[in-house]
């Protein structure tokens, strides 16, 4: 009984330290498509209150994404704005 207590605090604990190394969740599916685009410097359309904006991720944080595109070199965007995200990768 005294190994499987141990095995279990073990596990808890490892457990604990992995969720606290990513301090993103993986169920967010629009940061995920937003570091895919910077990861492979691909483009994105952006869906923003009924605009479409079309760009090339260069950083994601908590509040903002930031990108260019060829007529634009730096667009900021507010995470919260943002409807939605289209893709082909």
């Amino acid at each position: 009984m005294k190994r499987i207590a141990q095995a279990l605090l073990l596990s808890y604990a490892l457990s604990c330290a992995a969720y606290a190394a990513d301090p993103m969740p993986a169920a967010d599916p629009l940061r995920a498509v937003l570091l895919e685009s910077k990861e492979k410097n691909r483009g994105v359309t952006l869906h923003v209150k009924g605009n479409n904006i079309g760009m090339v991720v260069t950083g994601v944080d908590e509040h903002y994404v930031t990108g260019r595109s060829q007529t634009t070199s730096r667009i900021v965007i507010r995470l919260e704005r943002i409807d939605g995200v289209s893709a082909m990768f």
